[in-house]
């Protein structure tokens, strides 16, 4: 049996540059929000009216703001090899830094790199894409057609990169995986596998329980994990149609005054070591990962409503994974945003897994904010520092509970830091909560290390051995045209793709496929759209093959890129800074002519417009749809997306996390101006969903369903793909899959 341990941290959030800085901020208690200043005009955004059409009425979020760089990455940044104004690639790499420092590394050490993280809260990446469609679009205005644009488009590009800021950027190195890549370059050994993982603000956990399966499978020695999130006009305007921002600029915690949260940009990474590895190193063992759960809520009130029994199941869960009673865990770092209906469920869950005694929890959001994709890594540094200086900090900014709260009964919230003292010569143990948007739940439990005392026991990967591999039981596929299952096998066994390239104008799918109003559909993207569709279609050809295994059949997605939904949205939030910005009287008029066409074309920003245009929520529509409870996440790692999600799946499948995984992989289409973003050229993207139940091949014979191939750990895709054939970006290994699967039986 393997024991995971946590040997190295580092973390960058407003009002600390390192794990010391942020200690000393969880006792001094004082708030980290101002006005962006610098980041953003917040008078392009912002209105006190709530419902001022595309805009927020949030004033302030945390900020990096006089960020003290690692000596290293200062060094760097003085020889020019990196910027300061790279982002989130020098917050990343400013945590990779810290986390390093006296850690030892061998020879040949092999590493991992899965980092939570999202293009939608990136400010770099949105002001790019505004940059690089605004410069088509308008172009296209003035000289009526693309290819007589290419002189006023780069004349627009340039200035407009020049108001941003970002002459010297590329569009395409501003993606997640790249900001990743860039960040770890001659940190991490080379051939460093990247995945990004997104479950909205439970990702960096999933990350860290991610690496730590990959060690326990023995793919690495070093596993550098952790989460990167911004703060950004766009992402406020569209929490803020939610409600869910709080108006009086400070966030309340599971307070009774709490009126919602507000962002922040942050960075963290811890660095996992299997412990026999890391004692043999010498190294500091900071803490030792003793169980993780995961879970969907599954059927609810709507996709974005927070599910108390969810929540619970992935507290039992990860108690269960530990071999620990509930009493046995002494606080909780809890996720409480400061939403009233978030806190709410939490304290519930809370309350329904605490111990007769009653259960301790605090949260750092009144502090630093949430800090959104990274806020896991976040919270884990924070128990490892309670744990490194054996006190509990005072949970800040709380009066009185709400009524009907359980604090006071089930739940205690301490407003004083108190000694955190070992109960009976028991190992100290701390909870970590995150509960993502979509109903992705996470839960950790971390022990401290006492040498002389049993460390718990993380489970190995059940078949090593390979002898109960990985199956595909069932696909299906959703192709423009409506094409047969027959004719599409026939595409596949002949590489000949008769069927169109793209949707067009899509239809959606009829209410008993999506179950929700036709306002909401408006405001969804068709990806999501598609992925219920599809769904559908695979219960139409073979039934719900999962309702045996409902609890844990979870959805692993792979990325679609900028989609059209979505930067419509952001076009309408940036409309006010694009009006105005050119003065000619035919540059003008153009501009006006595009900003009407988009506000045509792109509905308003409203409550249904953040879950419709989120990449994570493509997976968590299919939980919520058919409730499933397993996991839920969006894996990139670029072009090679679609091979990371067959190898996750076969790895959660391995180690028991899964009995049941559908891989979904949609591709649609690439607005106007944007196919730099996807290497690949317009005329051979093609539009299209498809979707992969795989089960063990023990089940599939218990339930007596074919298993068409073996999905082995490290699946790649095959060489030789036709240069003439479509793509579907990230779904292309996904299609080399089937396309092997069928070749030949035409």
């Amino acid at each position: 049996m393997t024991e995971i341990a946590i040997v190295g941290m580092g973390i960058a959030v407003p009002g600390a540059s390192s794990p010391s800085e942020f200690w000393q901020l969880l006792n001094t208690g004082q708030p980290q929000f101002s006005e962006p200043s610098g980041n953003y005009r917040l008078d392009s955004f912002w209105s006190a009216d709530p419902d001022a059409a595309d805009r927020g009425y949030v004033r302030v979020s945390g900020f990096l703001r006089g960020l003290r760089l690692h000596p290293r990455l200062a060094a760097e940044i003085a020889d020019g090899l990196f910027s300061r104004d790279d982002g989130e690639a020098v917050w990343l790499r400013h945590c990779l830094l810290q986390a390093l420092d006296g850690v030892s590394t061998r020879d040949g050490d092999r590493s991992c790199c899965v980092i939570g993280g999202t293009g939608l809260t990136s400010q770099r990446l949105d002001e790019a894409i505004v940059t690089e469609s605004a410069a088509y679009q308008i172009s296209v205005r003035l000289q009526g057609e693309p290819t007589a644009a290419d002189a006023d488009k780069e004349r627009l590009r340039s200035l407009l990169r020049g108001h941003f800021g970002h002459t010297g950027t590329q569009p395409a190195q501003l993606l997640p995986d790249q900001v990743v890549r860039a960040a770890i370059g001659g940190l991490l050994p080379g051939g460093c596998p990247v995945t990004v993982v997104d479950t909205a603000c439970s990702s960096a956990l999933y990350a860290i329980d991610l690496g730590a399966r990959q060690l326990l499978a023995g793919d690495c020695e070093i596993a550098c994990c952790g989460g990167i999130s911004g703060a950004t006009p766009r992402y406020n305007t569209a929490f803020a149609k939610l409600g869910g921002l709080s108006r009086r600029g400070r966030l309340g915690v599971f307070d009774r005054e709490a009126d919602g949260t507000l962002f922040s940009e942050a960075a963290a990474v811890v660095l996992l070591k299997t412990l026999e590895r890391a004692v043999a190193d010498d190294d500091t063992v900071l803490g030792v990962l003793a169980g993780f759960g995961a879970s969907s809520d599954g059927r609810g009130r709507s996709v974005c409503a927070a599910s108390p029994a969810g929540q619970s199941l992935c507290i039992e869960r990860a108690q269960r994974a530990a071999g620990l009673a509930a009493g046995q865990v002494d606080w909780v770092v809890a996720h409480g945003t400061g939403t009233v209906a978030g806190d709410a469920a939490e304290l519930a869950a809370l309350a329904a897994t605490a111990p007769s005694s009653g259960r301790l929890c605090a949260s750092n959001k009144p502090v630093i904010g949430h800090t959104g994709w990274s806020v896991g890594a976040v919270s884990v540094i924070h128990a490892l520092l309670a744990l490194s200086h054996s006190q509990i900090p005072a949970h800040h900014g709380f009066s009185a509970p709400a009524p009907g709260s359980p604090i006071g009964t089930r739940v205690e919230v301490p407003t004083r830091s108190m000694p955190w003292i070992r109960r009976d010569g028991q190992p100290r143990t701390v909870g970590v909560s995150s509960f993502g948007f979509g109903g992705t739940n996470g839960h950790l439990i971390i022990t401290e290390h006492l040498p002389r005392h049993p460390a718990p026991r993380r489970a190995l990967p059940l078949d090593p051995a390979g002898l109960d591999p990985a199956v595909l039981v069932a696909w299906a596929a959703h192709l423009p045209g409506e094409p047969s299952r027959q004719d599409i096998e026939r595409m596949l066994a002949t590489g000949e793709w008769t069927c169109p390239r793209s949707f067009g104008r899509y239809e959606p799918p009829p209410f008993d496929e999506v179950r929700l109003p036709a306002g909401t559909v408006r405001s969804t993207d068709r990806s999501q759209l598609m992925a219920l569709h599809l769904a559908a279609m695979m219960v139409a050809e073979y039934g719900e093959l999962w309702a045996p295994l409902r609890d844990t059949t979870g959805v692993i997605a792979v990325p679609t890129g900028p989609v059209p939904l979505a930067v419509g949205n952001l076009l309408r939030c940036y409309a006010d800074e694009l009006d105005g910005l050119f003065t000619g009287e035919d540059d003008a008029k153009a501009v006006a002519a595009f900003l009407a066409d988009t506000r045509a074309q792109t509905p308003p920003t409203s409550r249904d417009t953040l879950p419709g245009i989120m990449p994570n929520i493509m997976a968590a529509r299919l939980a919520n749809h058919y409730d499933l409870h397993g996991l839920t996440m969006l894996v990139d790692s670029g072009p090679a997306s679609g091979e990371t999600a067959l190898d996750v799946a076969a790895l959660y499948l391995a180690t028991g996390e899964l009995d049941m995984a559908l891989v979904l992989a949609v591709n649609v289409a690439v607005p106007s101006g944007l196919a730099g973003l996807t290497g690949a050229e317009p005329g051979g993207l093609a539009e299209g969903a498809f979707l992969l139940a795989l089960t063990r091949s023990s089940l599939a014979r218990r339930h007596g369903w074919q298993a068409y191939t073996e999905i082995p750990r490290g699946w790649r895709e095959p060489p030789g793909r036709d240069p003439a054939g479509p793509s579907f970006l990230a779904a292309d290994p996904v299609v080399s899959l089937l396309t092997t699967l069928h070749r030949g039986s035409a």
